[in-house]
């Protein structure tokens, strides 16, 4: 992974585009007569506050993760990152966590970020976020969801391009971290019980700039999800009520949002997030007081408390908490919005990536599910929409390996998601498919 600093000539050249960049919305056309869309945010909108101590814990990177980086293999993504006012030891923690994502997503583009170390006042370990929002363009990436923000490295994923227009390389995500705090910058994921694991903070956060966040706000009356601008979050697609009603059903900007945020009942519905939590929707974090930074934009921290392995994106890190491990959940989630993980898709129990294949992906009018290693068994085939819904079930027998789904011609042109679960054994598999 390159490390690198800014130059006063790269400094020169970033301020000039960053100029042409700064209008809230800015609009791009393609040579395929598609218009792209950003929004430039004014900064970061989530921070991470210190939590109150509730004992040493411990999470290690995964198992995947950790044979990968011992191995020396090959990352699935690269990170650049322009450091400014780090000391040696924090840099060195750094790029461990910046390591641990590199194994863990995959992408063909640079993800790069500025990362600051810093004075950040008295109750911030750090902040982070995206330092753009675009459209996809849906000819070139035909997975992604029409007029829908998504965060400027999750948009070069898709596209496999940078979005920038004149050559130059600028920026994905904005981070900074206090410098001011009493860290640990060891990498065994075991601080002691007077620090906070430096690691895990910025794990945490390049999580945030990644695209685990929304532009949602509330003054403590009006509830905003689209937050000034014409569009949701990719992240918003995937929120719903305990009752299953999507967080975009609800009049916006609106006093029923405000009270969606603040309700202690909103979900994660991404099949492939719901499947890694053992087939229950992942809880988010709405506390009954509005919480900017911290509201909507983490996982419930009581439901995956300190030492949970899906502890990481939950509100705070307390002193004596070390979480190396992103979390199959949050991973999943992930790849709910569009990211590859790093080595395929996630499994759960016996099956593996390797065992199914799913053509044609765009499909039109029918999809075959080919089971590579010839389990001839009985299945159930969901087929879910993107907000959570089963729309289709179907009972299949394999036959010479294949499943076969038909007639699906009359489904709207969108994102889908193939649930497939061997009935004898239990074990399932959630894959996404695209309608064209």
């Amino acid at each position: 992974m390159n490390k690198t600093t800014f130059t006063m000539n790269t400094i020169t050249k970033l301020s000039f585009f960053l100029g042409v960049l700064f209008f809230s919305l800015n609009i791009t056309a393609q040579d395929n007569g598609f218009v792209r869309q950003q929004f430039i945010p004014d900064g970061p909108i989530c921070r991470l506050p210190p939590g109150e101590y509730t004992g040493l814990t411990s999470s290690l990177r995964n198992e995947a993760v950790l044979e990968k980086m011992r191995g020396g293999g090959t990352p699935c993504s690269n990170f650049v990152v322009n450091y400014t006012g780090f000391t040696p030891e924090a840099q060195t923690a750094f790029q461990f966590a910046v390591d641990i994502w590199s194994f863990s997503i995959e992408s063909s583009v640079d993800i790069i970020i500025n990362a600051n170390f810093e004075d950040l006042g008295g109750n911030t370990l750090g902040a982070a976020g995206p330092l753009g929002y675009f459209t996809v363009d849906t000819n070139i990436a035909p997975e992604a969801m029409p007029n829908t923000w998504y965060p400027k490295a999750l948009v070069e994923k898709l596209e496999g391009s940078d979005t920038d227009n004149f050559g130059l390389q600028t920026p994905d995500i904005s981070a900074s971290f206090s410098s001011t705090f009493n860290f640990y910058f060891g990498l065994d994921a075991n601080p002691p019980a007077n620090q906070i694991d430096f690691v895990t903070v910025v794990l945490h956060e390049i999580g945030h700039g990644l695209g685990f966040t929304s532009r949602r706000s509330s003054d403590g009356t009006i509830g905003t999800v689209i937050n000034g601008t014409t569009r949701n979050t990719i992240y918003d697609e995937f929120v719903e009520n305990g009752i299953g009603a999507s967080i975009l059903s609800f009049t916006d900007p609106s006093t029923d949002l405000h009270v969606e945020f603040t309700s202690g009942d909103l979900f994660c519905n991404g099949p492939i997030a719901v499947g890694q939590n053992g087939g229950v929707p992942p809880e988010f974090f709405a506390p009954a007081s509005y919480t900017p930074g911290s509201s909507y934009a983490h996982w419930d921290e009581f439901i995956y408390p300190a030492g949970d392995l899906n502890a990481l994106m939950t509100p705070s890190a307390a002193q004596g908490e070390g979480n190396h491990n992103i979390g199959n959940i949050t991973l999943g989630f992930f790849e709910d919005m569009g990211w590859s993980i790093c080595g395929g898709s996630l499994t759960v129990d016996e099956f593996e990536v390797a065992d199914i294949e799913i053509s044609p992906n765009p499909f039109t009018s029918s999809v075959s599910i080919k089971l590579v290693n010839g389990f001839n068994d009985d299945y159930t085939v969901d087929l879910i929409d993107i907000n959570g819904r089963v729309i289709m079930t179907e009972n299949k027998s394999a036959n010479s390996d294949t499943i076969t789904l038909s007639n699906l011609d009359k489904l709207d042109n969108a994102l889908y998601f193939v649930k497939i679960t061997n009935d004898i054994t239990g074990a399932t598999i959630t894959k996404r498919v695209i309608k064209n």
